[in-house]
């Protein structure tokens, strides 16, 4: 199963939240998986979970991890249960308190794959709001603007990696999927995000991708927009990049 989890948050007086403590998150959730676990997903190179924090103007501050299968979600449930509602900080010296975690969506791949593939008629736009920085790594470095192909290519990555039932298999596929759907609306800014020993520069806020093509090509696009808010986009989405909501209009 896919699922997407949200736990508000409580901060300590005088104390706010920013998008690049994502990274100091990351670390506390890693306090409460066993070592086992944390070793294995230490080793792979596209993990099965997405984790952020941002500010919501109605909610306030938000804590949202998605899980790619049912090893992460349970490792998650349990792990939330036993540490208790506080989550250290130590790098800040202060802890967190945590509300109750609520599963916000759920589904799996072949219900995304279902509603894309079965569905009357395929949408005409995608669009997609990133909640937290979002950059890509191209050519050894990293690119900071919002591209297309470089978008369906991480979302193909981490589609492939975690539904090997339904893979997504084709020679220079993201750039085929590109080529029939291009940017044609966006409200960015550049916005950047800190971890130790580096400050990565990327984009923040909405775009809508005008879906073209062959019908299945518009269903492909369909598939992953649905599946983005629980893998995250771009680098670095289990330290706290890339969080992402999506939406489609027929």
């Amino acid at each position: 199963m896919l699922k997407l989890f949200e736990i508000p948050l409580q901060m300590p007086e005088g104390e706010r939240l920013h998008t690049s403590m994502g990274s100091l998150f990351h670390g506390a959730l890693m306090e409460r998986f066993p070592s086992e676990l944390v070793e294995v997903l230490h080793q792979q190179n596209v993990r099965p979970y997405s984790q952020s924090v941002f500010f919501d103007r109605e909610r306030g501050p938000i804590w949202r991890i998605g899980t790619l299968d049912d090893v992460m979600e349970d490792a998650l449930i349990a792990g939330m249960a036993e540490g208790g509602d506080w989550l250290d900080l130590h790098q800040k010296g202060y802890a967190i308190q945590m509300k109750e975690i609520d599963c916000v969506e759920e589904t799996s791949f072949e219900e995304l794959a279902d509603y894309a593939f079965t569905a009357e008629q395929a949408p005409r736009s995608a669009s997609l709001t990133f909640l937290t920085p979002t950059s890509f790594k191209q050519d050894g470095r990293y690119a900071m603007f919002p591209d297309a192909r470089l978008i369906l290519q991480s979302l193909l990555q981490r589609w492939n990696a975690f539904c090997p039932e339904i893979r997504l298999e084709e020679e220079d596929l993201a750039a085929k999927l590109a080529a029939h759907a291009p940017i044609a609306r966006y409200n960015l800014r550049t916005a950047a995000f800190s971890l130790e020993h580096q400050r990565i520069t990327g984009f923040q806020g909405s775009l809508s991708m005008r879906l073209c093509g062959t019908d299945s090509m518009k269903r492909i696009v369909t598939l992953l927009a649905s599946f983005a808010p629980f893998a995250g986009i771009g680098i670095k989405t289990a330290l706290g990049m890339g969080a992402v909501t999506s939406s489609l209009e027929s």
